[in-house]
């Protein structure tokens, strides 16, 4: 995930003498990739940064700048931390709030305090900057506090209008099928069960939690108290609520990848804190604080040598002690406190070893080229085989192309797999087939050219029993502009690249648009291929070749007649289509014989048996 921080509201935490390019240099090379750097209009400059997903720590701007703390030392620069304490309020006793939680896993820790003397009112200038730099509309002064501190804490906060919370209760329970509920983007949201919600003392759902209050309790230019809260939810339960409804915030975003326990108490004290400065705001209420499921301290055996040996290099006791103080984290005798916002992310040796290491510097780390035995490896033929498939389509003038594994119900084929969780109603199913998708690659791009040819070689999803579903590699190739029978060539030039003798039976369709296409079960394909290649040397004898007109019943197969044809006689070397009007089929057939000169008379025979055969299978005449 990218975001979006300004030097100098990360200078409120660090007070240093590295530049922004200095900085983002270093935290480039031992943390976070910085994509960009934009310089704007006051002066400010503006990193675009990209944090790894198990990071959730790191969006915000104390978490950037946490890391900065323990990066920039090591580049020669000087570090002040600047750390940011909040005030305790003192609570009021005239209005209250019903909090039921019944099923407690689904929200760890709750807190709230109701705050009067509200007033709507624009927030301040550096407010406003600062949002608008990072991408968020300023509203007003209530509001803007909760995104503000969002990104500058990474906490995720919510404000209601209290006077609009019936019988001033929330009861926080999971969603039941067919629920709705409007929220604060004015989009009515039809809920699947199992959503985390608030619904207030009526009965009236008031929260979509962690991903958008709802519309029926925001706050407008009457509001006259406000209920500020804080909490932690249960994260799987917000990504797969976000994920399904498809509305990703950036609350949900912060969610899902786990928020710091210990930093909920602060973070309302930091809002409390804000609103009383810039509003003068009164807490009406006593601090309310519930705590299902207490905070336990990770915590981690230390090993010395254990980190050395995973960098490669000795990294001296003193350097691994200073780095992990400088991020964070506790040391006692020989184990190793995690830090509160790194839960659930440090649980190893190896974990802490690569703390260590990205600070120490990878390119301190010497490159030492590896010693030992060359394993052996095992060729995956299928890899192979789709090499040289998709080398002979090249050079047969067939372009490759890539499509979803996910579509629309139109294009993803018979009994198609439905997602619980689609991007859009575009990618909701898993394909079954190929062919449709490369169809309308052909369809949307064929006045391009007066000839397009077009393959893919991919995976399709068949359901099974099991719930997972098997997924054979199929080839599918298409063309506009083609002629049937070359198209038809192409197949079966490919089976004879793979040395396949007996082809298997495939279909070659025309659509209404004369498209021509196929599809062919690529795993089938590669089991019957063969590298060994047998060498027949040219006789000295002549070859004699006959049409034959054959009359056909309606609904025989051609290739079925030419496998019959095939099997008649071994002197058949070659049976080649030619040409069909109304019922007759006109075949070109090749007689050799390997051994002596075959005659007229030799072939007279021959014929007179394929015509026996076939009028006894077929009822087909000459």
């Amino acid at each position: 995930m990218n975001i979006l921080l300004p030097d100098s509201w990360l200078r409120d935490y660090i007070k240093t003498d590295a530049t922004p390019k200095d900085i983002a240099k270093a935290l480039s090379l031992h943390a976070f990739s910085v994509e960009k750097m934009e310089t704007t209009k006051d002066g400010d400059v503006i990193y675009e940064i990209e944090t790894t997903p198990n990071r959730g720590d790191a969006l915000s701007v104390v978490g950037i700048a946490r890391e900065l703390r323990a990066i920039l030392p090591r580049s020669g620069f000087s570090v002040a931390w600047q750390p940011k304490t909040f005030p305790v309020f003192s609570p009021g006793i005239q209005d209250s709030l019903e909090v039921v939680i019944a099923n407690k896993a689904l929200v760890p820790r709750f807190s709230a305090v109701v705050l009067e003397n509200i007033k709507i009112v624009p927030s301040s200038e550096l407010i406003q900057s600062r949002l608008q730099k990072v991408g968020i509309r300023p509203i007003n002064a209530v509001v803007d506090m909760t995104n503000y501190l969002m990104i500058e804490l990474g906490q995720p906060m919510h404000v209601f209008d209290y006077d609009k919370i019936e019988g001033a209760k929330m009861i926080v329970r999971e969603s039941k099928e067919g629920e709705v509920l409007t929220t604060l983007d004015g989009v009515e949201r039809k809920l699947p069960e199992g959503v985390i919600v608030i619904e207030d003392g009526s009965g009236r759902l008031i929260d979509l939690c962690g991903i958008m209050g709802a519309e029926n309790s925001d706050v407008d230019e009457t509001t006259q108290k406000v209920l500020f809260f804080v909490q932690v939810y249960d994260p799987v339960k917000i990504r797969k609520a976000s994920m399904t409804l498809g509305h990703r915030t950036d609350a949900a975003l912060r969610f899902e990848k786990g928020i710091d326990f210990e930093g909920v108490i602060p973070g309302l004290y930091a809002g409390v804190q804000m609103l009383q400065e810039s509003l003068g705001v009164v807490p009406s209420s006593a601090l309310i604080d519930i705590v299902n499921i207490p905070y336990t301290t990770d915590t981690v055996e230390l090993d010395y040598a254990k980190i050395s040996a995973v960098a490669g290099v000795d990294i001296p006791k003193e350097i691994v002690d200073r780095t992990l103080v400088d991020l964070g984290f506790e040391l006692e005798d020989a184990t190793v406190k995690v830090p509160s916002w790194r839960k659930g992310d440090i649980a190893l040796i190896e974990d802490i070893a690569e703390e260590v290491i990205r600070i120490y510097g990878y390119y301190n780390i010497p490159d030492n080229i590896p010693t030992g035995e060359i394993p052996n490896v095992c060729e995956d033929k299928t890899f192979y085989w789709e090499d040289r498939t998709k080398d002979y389509l090249k050079y047969m003038g067939f372009y490759e192309v890539y499509t979803t594994s996910a579509t629309s119900k139109e294009l993803a084929g018979n009994n198609a797999i439905e997602l619980s969780n689609p991007l859009s109603e575009d990618f909701r199913f898993l394909r079954t087939t190929l062919t449709s998708q490369l169809i309308d690659v052909v369809e949307r791009n064929r006045g391009l050219r007066e000839h397009l040819k077009v393959f893919e070689l991919a995976v399709v999803y068949l359901p099974t029993k099991s719930g997972l579903p098997d997924q054979p590699l199929h080839l599918a190739v298409a063309a506009a502009g083609e002629d049937y029978l070359k198209f038809k060539g192409f197949i079966e030039g490919l089976f004879e690249d793979f040395g396949i003798k007996d082809y298997p039976p495939f279909s070659v369709e025309v659509t209404k648009t004369n498209v021509v296409y196929a599809e062919l079960n690529f795993d089938e394909l590669v089991i019957k291929a063969s590298k060994v290649k047998s060498y027949t040397p040219i006789t000295g004898f002549n070859a004699i070749k006959e049409d034959l007109t054959l009359v056909l019943p309606q609904g025989v197969p051609y290739p079925l007649i030419e496998e019959v044809i095939c099997a008649v006689d071994p002197r058949v070397v070659n049976v080649l289509y030619k040409d069909f009007y109304e019922n007759k089929l006109t075949v070109s057939l090749e007689f050799l014989d390997t051994s002596r000169q075959i005659t007229s008379e030799d072939t007279k025979g021959i014929r007179g048996e394929i015509v026996r055969v076939l009028g006894e299978r077929f009822g087909i005449t000459l």
